[in-house]
């Protein structure tokens, strides 16, 4: 069987695998994650609430790490956020996650903020996808309704009590392709016909 025949799940950790980085671009739904800024610093934990400095770093670290093996996969990332884009830049260069997304919109860069879905389509158009392509990480109902507005097949954490697609407490608490994997499987099954 030649190595493009295989899916994710026959992946069980990319790093170990003759297989790592062969999973055909065309297996994967999603072409793009889109990230809330505010899921970004609750994943790897606030810097001011965290005693201890260097836990925080070996967070980012872990999501940096995360974040390298879906460009593996050729998933693109992006970034929305209320925020200003100072305050977004600077928390991501403390957190030393400044270069790794591919496209990030803030609050002065448009003229409305979500839950207009305009930060997620100007992340969509700049990185050449379609909503079907896209997936994005919410942490309040705000960000879901502006997912939802732009199309966009939405994760959100489990607070937000069944307003997102799916729901999920941490990114990087399973292995990364069991998530993608979910994430595809439920996105495929609510834009197939019945």
């Amino acid at each position: 069987m030649s190595p493009l025949a295989y899916g994710p799940s026959d992946i069980v950790n990319p790093r170990f695998t003759p297989f790592a980085g062969m999973v055909p671009e065309s297996y994967w739904l999603t072409k793009v994650l889109i990230f809330d800024f505010d899921w970004v610093v609750r994943e790897v934990g606030h810097a001011h609430k965290m005693p201890d400095h260097e836990a925080t770093l070996s967070l980012a670290a872990g999501f940096k790490e995360t974040l390298r093996l879906l460009r593996s996969f050729e998933i693109r990332i992006g970034m929305t956020s209320n925020e200003t884009q100072k305050k977004v830049v600077e928390e991501l260069h403390k957190l030393n996650l400044a270069e790794d997304f591919d496209c990030i919109r803030c609050a002065e860069e448009l003229p409305s903020l979500k839950p207009s879905p305009d930060l997620h389509i100007n992340v969509m158009e700049t990185l050449g996808v379609r909503p079907i392509k896209a997936i994005a990480l919410e942490t309040n109902l705000d960000g879901v309704k502006a997912a939802k507005a732009a199309g966009i097949f939405c994760v959100g954490t489990p607070e937000l009590n069944g307003e997102a697609d799916y729901h999920l407490k941490s990114f990087t608490e399973h292995p990364l392709l069991h998530v993608l994997e979910q994430m595809d499987r439920v996105k495929r099954k609510l834009i197939s016909p019945r």
